[in-house]
């Protein structure tokens, strides 16, 4: 593992913030990578901990990804914000596109879109990204575009999820062009970008390899006492996000299963504790955040 010594603090994160990243969604990366891929972030505004922002490390090289919940969280930030709606277009429906001109010259897309009472299978997705001020802004990609995930190294996530997976990459598209989000991103192999995408969804195996080497159960020196009772206090407020109560919070914790002695919880542990709690913040904001049919 890579020597903390070279890890600098970011704007916006505390050292142990900073360290739950390194060590859990960003593991893999040398000191260097991260500290870019924080850089990254923060110059962004994007938090690695609410899945905005993925650092995937293949072969020793790094990649950035931003996630839809990422770009979504970016545009609502823009002025004039209105929203994206996206729907997906089935063989039996009727759809038809065209471009019109407005009153000032302007050209647009207008859709007439009739859903069938059976639809068949999904040919195409579109969204219109809303702002104020801006004409609307038209995305359309037909299923063909994205077949060729059906056959990646990704396929099973892809047949799976596909309706889900094909209006995340319409939206992403179309909140980039209308509210000016310009992020580069590099290409990452398709079999790790995939548990990167779905790992909020079973995090077991990643939060118990993150500190596989700290379970040995001892008495927790000082320093690490105090992070545990700050760890124990930031852990409180984020389950009032996902509802619980005073007297609910401790049945949760129990329920995760992630301390080897519930008497004498580690630090590593607590730190699994806050990693599972906000995939799970996360997971329950982007289902929120995530326009619908």
């Amino acid at each position: 593992m890579a020597n903390n010594n070279q890890i600098q603090l970011f704007t916006g994160f505390d050292q142990l913030q900073v360290d739950t990243i390194r060590h859990t969604l960003a593991k893999d990366a040398t000191p260097e990578q991260f500290n870019l891929f924080m850089s990254t972030a923060v110059a962004a505004g994007l938090n690695p901990m609410l899945n905005h922002i993925y650092c995937i490390v293949y072969g020793g090289k790094m990649s950035i990804q931003i996630s839809v919940e990422g770009i979504m969280f970016l545009a609502k930030r823009v002025e004039g914000y209105e929203g994206i709606d996206v729907q997906l277009v089935y063989e039996n429906d009727v759809f038809r596109p065209k471009r019109v001109r407005d009153e000032s010259g302007r050209y647009y897309w207008d859709v007439e879109h009739e859903i069938a009472d059976d639809p068949g299978k999904v040919k195409a997705c579109y969204a219109f990204a809303y702002r104020t001020g801006f004409p609307p802004v038209f995305e359309h990609i037909k299923v063909d575009e994205v077949q060729h995930h059906l056959s990646g190294n990704n396929a099973a996530n892809w047949k799976k999820y596909f309706n889900d997976f094909f209006k995340k990459t319409v939206v992403k598209r179309a909140a980039k062009r209308q509210y000016g989000i310009e992020i580069s991103e590099d290409d990452a192999p398709e079999a790790t970008a995939s548990v990167q995408s779905y790992e909020r969804r079973d995090i077991t195996d990643e939060v118990n390899a993150a500190a596989a080497t700290e379970q040995k159960q001892s008495a927790p020196s000082k320093d690490d006492a105090a992070k545990i009772a700050t760890l124990k206090g930031i852990v409180s407020k984020k389950l009032e996000q996902l509802g619980c109560t005073k007297e609910t919070k401790g049945e949760y914790i129990a329920k995760l299963n992630l301390f080897a002695d519930p008497q004498n919880p580690t630090l590593a542990e607590w730190e699994k504790v806050l990693k599972t709690v906000d995939m799970a913040i996360a997971e329950k904001e982007a289902a929120e955040d995530l326009p619908t049919e």
